[in-house]
């Protein structure tokens, strides 16, 4: 048995070139493309893969391997699992499996194992020294089949041989300097399956995240902030092959609760580490807002008003359809937009997290304790923020209001695995309700500001844009009210029990 430490990145095949003139490769030992077929096995219901075992016979260079592989969690595209391999004797033979377990499933599937799908490329090897051991990088292209269903394949992937993990992350950041890169959580076999199922392109969103109750916080940190790296490098690694507007929303969530999980665990990283980060983070997230407050203003705001409002409807349809015009086109910049600079930042949070030593005293507490300790700081925060709101009601404090609510809500979701109960639950619901409520008079406030602004290009959307905003000024205004009577009693309410 062998354990395979690897990172998988997808890369822009318009940066092939550069890669293999790449000075980083100049020392490295070459091996020329070959052709590698894999075809992977499986029953019918994927019994194996419901057990995170993944069985493949690869022809390569006149020879045939049976391997399988165990299923692990990939950190932003950073990998270890346990693999067997042996030559193909003609037949499913699993004696080579070490691990009884894993070997006595493949034994009771044998009769109904039956090919799945295929991934057929060409394969490139460097072979780049690294203190006592070496790093293969190896540039895979082809494609995926499943059926008549077919995907590209153009990926790198780096595997350590008698070198560290963290030498991956440096080598890729390096290479990553100059290429378009960007992490690849999912193996080209569960990349298959997905494909064979028709659901490869679905938009990655969040997940909950089982934390360790008896673990420390620096631990809890990572198990979190791999999850939201998932959330934002899943749906990065779509980008090339499909534009679907919901990618990029989902990146922009992403990067809000990765820079909301900075905050809350900063006794754990310190201010400078977080403040930095969340700075970096914001950046990115900025750049993408343009195009959310189209969306905002088109599909929540005027198609609503299309199929009710009675009156100029006329006038509110010319509107929607310049504003669908001016979208299309942001959204054709926006759907080139290049992961590889994402990647890029990325990769170097994630080694900047691996190399996190975190505060000792804050490490050596109670997960619950601490989890409990920030909870508390982040009601207590909105608390404030709802106070400041009942003295000065105006949009930019009722921005800031809702921003510590949803710090609040992110919270809580992190740590929703420590506490089971009902109290939980309902607040998050609350929440949830509040958000929904105040999110609507945010994107109304910022609706007004946009249509005010655009009065000076275009003074012939007065009209429309009053009718617009009037027409939904008194639901938005009535909900507001109503939340907002409602917080300061949810807000006192056990968060935990």
């Amino acid at each position: 048995m062998t354990i395979e430490t690897e990172l998988k990145l997808g890369i822009r095949r318009g940066d092939l070139p550069r890669l293999r003139a790449h000075p980083l490769l100049a020392t490295a030992r070459h091996h020329p493309p070959v052709r590698v077929d894999n075809t992977y096995y499986d029953t019918e219901d994927e019994a194996l893969a419901r057990h995170g075992i993944a069985l493949r016979l690869r022809q390569m260079a006149g020879r045939k391997l049976l391997t399988v592989k165990t299923a692990a969690p990939s950190r932003s595209g950073l990998s270890s699992r346990q693999e067997w391999e042996a030559p193909w004797p003609g037949t499913f033979d699993f004696t080579f499996v070490e691990d009884d377990a894993v070997r006595e499933r493949l034994e009771k599937v044998r009769e109904r194992l039956e090919p799945r799908f295929r991934t057929r490329f060409r394969r490139e090897i460097w072979e780049l020294p690294c203190g006592e051991g070496h790093i293969e990088i190896a540039l895979d292209l082809g494609r995926l089949e499943a059926g008549a269903a077919k995907l590209p394949i153009h990926e790198l992937e780096l595997e350590a041989y008698a070198v560290p993990a963290a030498e991956l992350l440096t080598l890729a950041r390096a290479l990553a300097q100059d290429l378009s890169l960007w992490p690849e959580n999912r193996s080209k076999a569960e990349r298959a399956m997905q494909l064979a199922a028709g659901t490869w392109a679905a938009p990655v969103k969040a997940v909950a995240v089982e934390l360790d109750a008896k673990g420390d916080p620096l631990a809890a940190l990572r198990a979190l902030a791999d999850e939201v790296l998932a959330h934002w490098s899943g749906n990065l690694a779509l980008l090339p092959y499909r534009h679907d507007p919901e990618y990029l929303h989902q990146i922009r969530v992403a990067l809000r609760r990765l820079r909301a999980l900075l905050q809350i665990f900063e006794p754990v990283t310190g201010p400078e580490f977080a403040s930095h980060w969340r700075e970096r983070l914001g950046e990115l997230a900025a750049e993408l807002g343009q195009l959310r407050d189209l969306d905002v203003l088109l599909d929540e705001l005027l198609t609503p008003a299309l199929e009710r409002c009675p009156v100029e409807r006329e006038a509110l349809g010319e509107l929607a359809a310049r504003l669908s015009s001016e979208r299309e086109r942001l959204r054709r910049r926006s759907g080139r937009l290049d992961p590889g600079r994402h990647g890029r930042v990325l990769l170097d949070f994630l080694a900047a997290l691996e190399a996190l030593p975190g505060n000792a005293l804050i490490r050596a507490s109670d997960l619950r304790h601490f989890a409990r300790d920030r909870l508390e700081a982040l009601r207590k925060k909105a608390r404030r923020r709802l106070a400041a709101h009942l003295g000065d009601p105006s949009p930019a404090v009722r921005h800031r209001l809702r921003i510590a609510l949803k710090k609040l809500r992110y919270g809580l979701e992190f740590f929703r695995s420590l506490w089971q109960g009902k109290a939980t639950a309902r607040a998050l619901a609350r929440l949830k309700r509040a958000l929904d409520v105040l999110g609507r008079a945010q994107d109304w406030q910022a609706a007004q500001e946009a249509l005010v602004q655009r009065q000076k290009r275009y003074p012939e959307e007065r009209l429309a844009a009053a009718v617009l905003l009037a027409w939904h000024h008194e639901r938005i205004a009535r909900d507001t009210a109503e939340i907002l009577g409602n917080l300061e009693d949810w807000l006192e309410d056990d968060l935990t029990g």
